[in-house]
């Protein structure tokens, strides 16, 4: 609207709510009055502005298209989140109920088996295989509760302190998470999907391809993915075209190599990625739909396993001393 930049963040520090965020803009718009530009600003909040959002601001200061920069930024964001929140939302009712679940399983085994146990003693008699073992896990839960909850904790700690800090062992969980049934597929098309949105916006703002490689490896989270970018950045830089190198990578499958390809040789490589992140948004949009039909009767099947495996356990027995006596 030709606001000036440093005008700009000011009025946006004024209706920022989140005060680590007003304080970010707050010393955007000095740095910004004292000289520096916008891009530059940004790099001293790494924990806010990413290298994709600093390097986009970049091509459009140096191209005079600023303001087409940052709405593309504005689109990917909301494309990214989009994506999250689909996933999110499809993984919410099974997380639910499963939860509930746990909950109900354990309260019966700490309240009501123990109470049951005592009328099996009393009554006399063997008890079936199914009671006997139900019997086990509550007396097991009562006695080794304190004990039990500590080594999950200690279980949760350590993993998530391998999976920051032990980089072979990310790796190990990401190339496991690839091979996991319907949800490495999932996977697999979410961060194809990033890969071409970000690489297609980068390009399109100007940044020369090696550099554009690199900023988006450096935004995958997926380690196997960020190393099959850097592969192949680092071929690129010696005159391989993308689309040659892609094809080496399983990660890739055959279409995004055979897209690029198209992409490189026309001269619209921004385009062509950018319809490769529609097609494999639209996939993950399927997936997700497909996935949540699919949990709940899966859901509904162990929830009946369980119940089943309870009713058998309490009425069997006492259905079998009820006709002794």
């Amino acid at each position: 609207a030709g606001v000036p930049i440093a005008q700009a963040l000011s009025i946006l520090e004024k209706q920022t709510t989140n005060k680590k965020f007003r304080k970010a803009l707050s010393e955007l718009s000095k740095d910004v009055e004292s000289g520096l530009s916008l891009s530059t600003a940004m790099e001293k909040h790494p924990e806010i502005f990413t290298s994709v959002f600093v390097n986009m601001t970049r091509a459009g200061e140096v191209g005079g298209t600023m303001d087409e920069a940052l709405n593309k930024l504005a689109e990917q964001l909301g494309k990214d989140h989009e994506l999250v929140a689909k996933i999110r939302g499809a993984m919410i009712y099974p997380a639910v109920v499963l939860v509930a679940m746990t909950g109900a399983m354990i309260y019966m085994m700490l309240t009501i088996v123990p109470q049951l146990k005592t009328m099996f003693d009393d009554l006399g008699g063997k008890l079936p295989v199914t009671t006997r073992s139900l019997i086990w896990i509550s007396n097991a839960f009562s006695k080794y509760l304190v004990i039990t909850a500590g080594i999950i904790i200690f279980i949760v700690i350590a993993f998530r302190w391998a999976k920051k800090n032990i980089l072979p062992f990310r790796l190990f969980l990401h190339k496991v998470l690839l091979k996991i049934p319907v949800f490495g597929k999932l996977t697999k098309k979410v961060n194809i999907a990033r890969f071409a949105r970000t690489l297609g916006s980068l390009l399109s703002s100007g940044v020369n391809v090696q550099d554009a490689l690199q900023i988006v490896a450096d935004s995958t989270t997926n380690l196997v993915f960020k190393d099959a970018i850097i592969k192949t950045m680092q071929k690129v830089k010696n005159g391989s075209p993308i689309a040659e190198n892609l094809k080496s990578f399983p990660v890739f499958p055959a279409l995004v190599p055979q897209m690029i390809s198209v992409g490189e040789e026309t001269g619209a490589l921004d385009e062509i990625l950018k319809k490769i992140a529609i097609f494999y948004d639209r996939e993950v949009d399927n997936m997700t739909n497909n996935l949540t039909v699919l949990l709940e009767p899966m859901i509904m099947v162990l929830i009946g396993i369980m119940v089943g495996y309870l009713i058998i356990s309490i009425i069997t027995p006492i259905y079998t001393m009820t006709n002794m006596i």
